[in-house]
């Protein structure tokens, strides 16, 4: 008798699951953001629009929910989920999250602009968060520093979907690698965990390198050597990285043991 995949309620139950927690960031991040106009109505000044705000956040937040994401699998294989259908299930359901929250954040960008724009004097800064790259002259440490708090940029208000797609790009590959160090802590020893963190290091340096590179965006002093590569290549490294640590998540997962 064929076996029935429960993949697709995997995906549903840790999809509305992390939604749910999303939302409650997003209203976090949302209260702070009013905040900080009512200082700047009351002070005067500008601010920092609510997309920019969350694209900074919202890799380490993605981080934090994809080690988190390990703790669904006891639970799952208890009920008789196969651990492949809790890698299927894990993969769309936080591909889906990586989609959602860009275009919920770009929405609430819109709306707080045309109201800021009708009725206040409140003007939105524009900072280019690429920027940063060329005025620090930094060694391996700060390039990682930088590589983890500024993710490759695109400014929504030139290129909206790229900037979208990039967005979505960034915290699918930060869920991922939270994934990445949680799976290895999880069935190996905390000295192979340890091992996962640089190897989620290198591999976030890369991508983001690579589309720095794709992009024409400043890159990076530790590996700007990288800049020579044409899109082409470029791209093709960007999907094996990305495929080969999907690949690292689902042979660490495929016969771990289970703790409960």
């Amino acid at each position: 008798m064929k076996q029935i995949s429960n993949y697709p309620k995997v995906a549903r139950d840790m999809f509305f699951a992390q939604l749910n927690w999303t939302f409650g960031f997003l209203g976090v991040m949302l209260v702070i953001h009013i905040i900080k106009i009512v200082l700047a109505l009351i002070q005067g000044g500008d601010i920092d629009s609510f997309y920019n705000a969350m694209f900074v956040a919202t890799n380490i937040y993605m981080l934090v929910i994809g080690i988190i994401s390990i703790y669904f699998l006891p639970y799952y294989v208890e009920h008789g989920v196969t651990r492949k259908d809790y890698f299927k299930g894990t993969l769309l359901a936080f591909g889906g999250l990586a989609i959602i929250i860009p275009f919920i954040t770009y929405m609430i960008s819109f709306v707080e602009r045309v109201i800021l724009n009708a009725m206040t004097s409140i003007s939105i800064r524009e900072p280019d968060l690429n920027s940063v790259i060329l005025e620090v002259d930094s060694d391996i440490v700060g390039d990682i520093v930088q590589a983890i708090i500024l993710t490759p940029y695109v400014d929504p208000q030139s290129h909206w979907g790229l900037s979208i797609a990039i967005f979505s790009l960034n915290i699918f590959v930060y869920y991922l690698l939270g994934w990445l160090i949680s799976t290895s802590f999880y069935r190996f020893s905390t000295v192979n965990g340890i091992v996962s963190i640089f190897i989620a290091l290198v591999v976030l340096m890369l991508v983001d390198t690579l589309l720095r590179v794709s992009l024409d965006l400043p890159i990076l002093n530790t590996l700007s050597g990288l800049n020579v590569l044409p899109l082409g290549v470029t791209l093709l490294v960007l999907l094996l990285l990305i495929s080969l640590t999907l690949w690292s998540v689902r042979s660490v997962t495929k016969k771990v043991r289970i703790k409960m």
